[in-house]
Formats: structure tokens, C-alpha cells, sequence
């Protein structure tokens, strides 16, 4: 009797539609609203870079005109925080052939950057590892480098196109000439760079200090431009990059994103940039080894994959924040499960890499490097270790990803 009392009372109740799962294939609008945040992503990201290098030019200026030992740790320290942060994260919109790295294809299809002949300049901007004597003075050779041979003329259109001729580690532009240019050599496990101030100071140590500070202004200024350049394609405008991309297709565009995310975090950052070093124990090898700020590299690396992956990002140099969709929205409508999973692996990534920050009462001081990347892999070979193989799940889980969306990916 109880029961039918249940059927009956059920039976009186108004019929309610079931709710069914829009099929991911059929879900454009999800698609494109993470490709839109995609993009104001990638605008905010290249502007605080921007920004950053406008600062470092600010600073590098205000020292060449009163070069002093604060002014000197000034420029480096904008160089390590405002320039470097952001920039470090916006290395995640690379890998598609997106303006940062642009190259023409000759595939019988004209893109707006091809018909605009643009330049694509990471390898003007980001190149390592680089050469000391190629630019200025070492250690073994006083005269060597650009600087100390006064028959090569100094402006931007010489020292671009100086940029790897003759060999890749020719490096002659770029956030690490810059570096170089403010910590000179490292060849201490104590210490970055000691480049005296004076370096700049005519009358001063070493030889050519007008030239040596006319390259550093040029380098601060080509940093610039070239900056300005890609920001401006990613810019809400008719007709840029950012226009062509929002009305490609959505599948090849998340291909795109997809390729950036799996390259970032497997063959760029756990092979190149962390594995190598740790297999040759070379500092060297390290990414940025005059400065010693090599963990903050790794760190913004991969903060921009989980930037990408979660639809955010905090500018650094000013007061914006995006929270929009992100790759995280499409994988947890398709496998609740694997998103988790990512999500979870991200936390256990960034715990390894703090590792190598000092902590003030248990909080982690990002920036405040207690362990330097050249120290660490020769003397914390276990904990290097640690953030390899947490890259290495990210990456095969990124690629998991991509097949439960039934992406096509060529890596």
C-alpha cells in the first residue's frame, strides 16, 4: 500500500523535461567564448610585457645618465621583476605561428601578417644561451665583442641584424644581451654576475664604456618596438592577427592553443630548459645564468600553461586581472575526471617549484630565489628532478586532453 501510495502521488506530479548534455561538437558558443578569453589573455599578457620593457628602458636611461651603484641595481632589478615576469608567462602563445614567432608559409593561402610582411621576433627577443664574447669583454679575451671592435656602427638596424649571424648562439639582442650587459659573466655558485657599475663609467673599468652603455640603450629600446609590434596584432582591430583568429575555425584554433600548451610544458621547458642543465650539470645551459633568476623563468613558464589551462591571469604591472573560460571549461564538460586530475597536477608542479623560493612563516616569497637554478642541479639533483617529471605528467595529460576533444594535433 505504501508504495502505491509513492506511484500515485509521483504520477499527480506536472511532467519536467529531463536535462540533456549539449554534445561538445555542437557547443560552438562554449568553443569560442574560451577562444575569445584566449585572446584578451594574450593582449593583457603582451601589454604588462610591454609595459615592463618601457619601464627597463625608463631605468636603464635613468642610469646611463647618472650611473651609480643604485641606479645600476635599479635597472637590474626591473629587469628581473617588471620585465622578465610578465614575459615569462606570455611564452605560452608561441608554437603556432602566431606573431611572437611568425613565419611566411607557402601553403597557397595569404594570411593578414603575411600580407603585411611581418617579422616574427623570439629570436630577437628571447634567444639563449648565449656567447658573452660575441657582445662584449670576458674573462679570457679583454677586446672581445661588438663593443670593443669600433669599426661595427652602433643602431637598431645593425645590432638586429648582427642577431645569430653566424651561429645560433650569436645572440646580439634580446632580454639576455640586456642581461648580460648589467650582471656581465657568472662564474660563481654564490653569486649572479658581477658586473661593476663602472663598466659605464668613462674612466672606468674596462675598456669602451660610451659604447657599452650606447648598446645597452639600443638593446632596452629594440626590446620596445618589438614588443609593441605583437601586442598591436593581439589589439581589438578589424584587421590584425586577433581579428583573423577569432573567425577562424574553432577546432583548428584550439589545435593551436593545445600545440602551445604540450610544447611549453614537455619538449621547451621539461627538456630544453630544465632537463638539459640538469643532464650536462652546465649553468651554462641555464636559461637565465648571468642574472641567476633561471627559477623564475621556469616558474613563469609555467604559470603561463596554467594561465592558458584556467582561463586567468594577473597582470604585474598594472591593476588588471582576467577570469574567463579556459581550456579547463571544454575538458570538464567532456571528462569532469581528467580536468581534476590536470588541475591536481598543477598544484603538485608548483609546490616543486617552490622548493626553490624562500618562504617567510610557511608563505612562499615568489621571486626571492633561495636555491639557484645552477646550484641545483648539481646540488638538489632530486628536487630538479621533481618538477621534470610533474612537467612530464602535464604534458602527457595535456595531450590526453586534446584527444578527448578530437583535436588533430602535429607534434
Amino acid at each position: 500500500m505504501k508504495n502505491t501510495v509513492i506511484t500515485l502521488l509521483l504520477a499527480a506530479l506536472p511532467t519536467v523535461a529531463m536535462a540533456v548534455k549539449v554534445p561538445y561538437e555542437n557547443n560552438e558558443l562554449l568553443k569560442k567564448e574560451v577562444i575569445s578569453n584566449y585572446a584578451n589573455m594574450a593582449l593583457v599578457n603582451y601589454k604588462d610585457s610591454l609595459v615592463g620593457a618601457q619601464n627597463l628602458q625608463v631605468n636603464i636611461e635613468g642610469f646611463l645618465a647618472n650611473a651609480t651603484e643604485a641606479s645600476f641595481e635599479a635597472a637590474k632589478d626591473v629587469w628581473a621583476n617588471s620585465a622578465r615576469m610578465p614575459y615569462g608567462q606570455s611564452e605560452i602563445f608561441r608554437f603556432y605561428n602566431g606573431p611572437v614567432d611568425f613565419e611566411p608559409i607557402d601553403d597557397g593561402i595569404t594570411t593578414h601578417l603575411e600580407e603585411i610582411e611581418f617579422v616574427g621576433v623570439e629570436g630577437l627577443m628571447n634567444a639563449w644561451p648565449l656567447d658573452e664574447f660575441y657582445i662584449d669583454y670576458v674573462k679570457e679575451d679583454s677586446e672581445a665583442g661588438i663593443i670593443n671592435d669600433r669599426s661595427i656602427k652602433l643602431n637598431k638596424e645593425i645590432l638586429t641584424s648582427l642577431n645569430e649571424r653566424e651561429g645560433e648562439k650569436n645572440i646580439s639582442t634580446g632580454y639576455h644581451a640586456i642581461e648580460f650587459l648589467l650582471w656581465g659573466q657568472d662564474r660563481s655558485l654564490e653569486t649572479a654576475g658581477e658586473r661593476p657599475y663602472t663598466d659605464y663609467v668613462v674612466g672606468g673599468t674596462a675598456e669602451n664604456q660610451d659604447r657599452r652603455g650606447e648598446y645597452l640603450s639600443l638593446l632596452s629600446e629594440i626590446l620596445v618596438d618589438h614588443l609593441s609590434g605583437i601586442t598591436a596584432q593581439w589589439e581589438l582591430n578589424e584587421t590584425n592577427y586577433r581579428a583573423e583568429f577569432l573567425k577562424r575555425n574553432t577546432d583548428s584554433v584550439l589545435s593551436d592553443i593545445f600545440t602551445s600548451l604540450i610544447l611549453m610544458s614537455g619538449d621547451e621547458l621539461k627538456s630544453e630548459r630544465i632537463e638539459n642543465a640538469l643532464l650536462l650539470e652546465d649553468q651554462e645551459e641555464e636559461h637565465s645564468c648571468f642574472s641567476d633568476k633561471t627559477i623564475n623563468d621556469i616558474y613563469t613558464n609555467a604559470l603561463g600553461v596554467k594561465n592558458v589551462y584556467l582561463g586567468e591571469y594577473k597582470a604585474f604591472n598594472f591593476d588588471t586581472t582576467i577570469a574567463g573560460k579556459g581550456v579547463s571549461e571544454l575538458i570538464s564538460f567532456v571528462n569532469p575526471e581528467l580536468d581534476a586530475k590536470i588541475k591536481a597536477e598543477f598544484n603538485t608542479l608548483f609546490n616543486a617549484i617552490n622548493f626553490f623560493y624562500a618562504k617567510t612563516d610557511g608563505k612562499v616569497e615568489i621571486g626571492n630565489i633561495a636555491i639557484p637554478f645552477d646550484r641545483a642541479i648539481t646540488e638538489n639533483q632530486v628536487e630538479v628532478q621533481v618538477v621534470i617529471d610533474s612537467l612530464d605528467r602535464v604534458d602527457g595529460l595535456l595531450r590526453e586532453a586534446a584527444t578527448e576533444l578530437g583535436l588533430e594535433l602535429e607534434l
